[in-house]
């Protein structure tokens, strides 16, 4: 009854993303293609070489166990995509903020509370999700991240909104569904690219009339208190006739664009 050597047993996935040698060789592929991919490896903690990596443009280290990133992470200056979708990450350490060429920053289940204050520095983030953390406020200086053009922060518990949001003026997808605002900023009337606004689940009160007058506003999603019987907005909403007269114009170009063979795309 001798026990049998564990070299032809496979390994769980885990411990194999987690084993020195996968990782080396992901490290050293990764100086190759400047991406590396340690999804669902069981990370507890960033391993040390990553931050060395040269030339890094993507890091995905989703569906792991961190709780915290190293400061050093603001050596990969040349990095425009990280993922950290699932973790167990209660924060964010300032010195991500010093990552110039940052683009897409994913943080959607995680233990978040806040971001750091610094985080208007990314001035060529373009898409920041944030879904499903414990987020009570956004920092002001968000508001100065002038590339931005999706910012996903539902599932939250956010009870305000900066009041300059409306300077995001490259903002096109904006999703707060799910959080406990009672009012947004007037300056959303100045989000002159907007087209999709999501604030289902939320003790909204009104929307700002300029939100519906003033910006190229398509596809707006909230809760039956501000809707008529039919769906519509309510007739004492400010701006209702402007947001459906542009929502109509769209429906006929799209049906216009189907009924001539026409390929009509309105999320870009």
């Amino acid at each position: 009854g001798a026990l049998r050597p564990l070299a032809g047993r496979l390994l769980p996935p885990s411990i194999m993303g987690n084993s020195p040698t996968k990782l080396s060789q992901r490290l050293e592929r990764a100086e190759k293609t400047g991406v590396l991919a340690l999804r669902d490896c069981g990370l507890e903690k960033v391993p040390d070489r990553v931050v060395s990596v040269a030339g890094l443009r993507v890091l995905d280290m989703s569906h792991n166990k961190l709780t915290s990133l190293p400061s050093s992470l603001s050596r990969l200056e040349g990095l425009k995509d990280l993922s950290l979708d699932a973790n167990k990450l209660a924060s964010l350490p300032a010195q991500i903020c010093m990552l110039p060429r940052l683009e897409t920053l994913s943080a959607p289940s995680n233990d978040l509370t806040s971001l750091p204050g610094a985080i208007g520095s990314l001035v060529k983030l373009r898409k920041l999700v944030l879904t499903g953390n414990r987020l009570t406020a956004l920092p002001d200086s968000l508001c100065a991240c002038s590339s931005l053009q999706l910012l996903d922060a539902s599932r939250n518990r956010l009870a305000a909104l900066p009041e300059a949001l409306g300077q995001l003026g490259s903002l096109v997808e904006l999703t707060l569904a799910e959080n406990c605002l009672s009012a947004v900023p007037a300056s959303t009337g100045s989000l002159r690219r907007l087209k999709d606004l999501d604030l289902r689940g939320n003790p909204l009160e009104g929307l700002p009339a300029g939100l519906l007058t003033d910006t190229p506003l398509q596809h707006l999603q909230l809760d039956e208190r501000l809707l008529a019987k039919d769906g519509s907005l309510r007739e004492d909403v400010e701006g209702r006739e402007a947001y459906a007269a542009r929502r109509k114009a769209r429906i006929d170009k799209e049906l216009h664009g189907k009924a001539t063979g026409g390929d009509v795309n309105f999320s870009s």
